[in-house]
């Protein structure tokens, strides 16, 4: 082929160049709308939510098995929710923005209604804005209300009397412990750390989860030595009875079993016994109080 069926390749750079400019320009456009639909949300504008919006807009509520068509509908439909709902704020977080088509972008992400500080509801969305005129307006908006997060509570809220600060010291370390619950209370997270005569010793995570699988409580702890192992976890009268393995970071292996009694709700007794490494028998940790953190 000729030379000449080819564009230069600083051409077809400045080209590249020119266009990835004019979709972050159009991009920048799309995320202004959205910002100004937040705004109107809460400041329950509803004239200016309709201004985003096309003429022949849709609003499709499959969770209410509704589709609110045209501006004038859409209007009605927030005016509706705004009575109802109060003072709720809205917040956005946009997964992507794409451009199928000249004049035509797709927008998904997750929208949070929250009430007085609360999260009362989260949808994921989709959507679709046409340029008119020059304006990026509302299309379509597709929405799906996501139920609520499984959870595994039920199972581990024997264990929530754990969650909080505590310390164990004495006059020569100190291990400072924290228990919390992820966002769904499906797992306990435990981080640790240990000081002795004031220089960090170690540190680490433990989580303790329930396994579906087994039908029990089990726990993974991860040290800053690199150190790891897991446990299984059952009750025994007021305790809690952990039987642990642990891979050392030489490579040997160890295993121990740990109890923990609660006392009352600001102390717990913890104590080691059967503590073996690398097949050799190690004392027991004699019991020792652990107290809550407060303030």
């Amino acid at each position: 082929m000729h030379w000449r069926y080819y564009l230069p390749v600083s051409l077809l750079l400045l080209i590249a160049v020119a266009c990835d400019k004019q979709g972050k320009g159009e991009e920048s456009a799309i995320l202004e709308r959205t910002d100004q639909y937040k705004t109107a949300y809460n400041q329950k504008d509803i004239k200016a939510i309709g201004a985003l919006w096309a003429q022949d807009g849709e609003f499709v509520r499959p969770d209410l098995g509704v589709i609110h068509e045209g501006r004038d509908a859409i209007e009605k439909a927030y005016s509706y929710a705004f009575a109802k709902g109060g003072d709720a704020k809205i917040e956005l977080k946009v997964n992507n923005i794409a451009f199928p088509e000249p004049g035509s972008a797709v927008q998904s992400g997750v929208a949070t209604l929250t009430k007085g500080g609360q999260e009362i509801s989260k949808t994921v969305y989709k959507a679709v804005f046409e340029k008119n005129d020059g304006k990026w307006l509302i299309a379509k908006v597709s929405e799906i209300e996501q139920g609520d997060a499984p959870t595994n509570y039920e199972h581990l809220k024997e264990l929530e009397w754990m969650i909080g600060n505590w310390i164990d010291e004495d006059e020569e370390s100190e291990n400072s412990l924290e228990f919390s619950w992820d966002r769904y209370k499906n797992f306990i997270t435990q981080k640790f750390t240990l000081v002795s005569e004031g220089v960090f010793q170690l540190e680490g995570r433990q989580l303790i989860a329930w396994d579906p699988s087994q039908e029990r409580i089990r726990s993974w702890v991860f040290d800053s030595d690199g150190g790891f192992g897991e446990g299984i976890w059952h009750k025994k009268g007021d305790s809690w009875v952990v039987e642990t393995s642990h891979t050392l970071a030489d490579g040997s292996k160890a295993s121990a079993t740990n109890i923990y009694t609660p006392i009352d709700k600001d102390t717990y007794r913890w104590e080691s016994t059967g503590r073996e490494v690398g097949g050799e028998l190690l004392p027991d940790i004699e019991p020792v109080t652990v107290k809550r953190v407060k303030g």
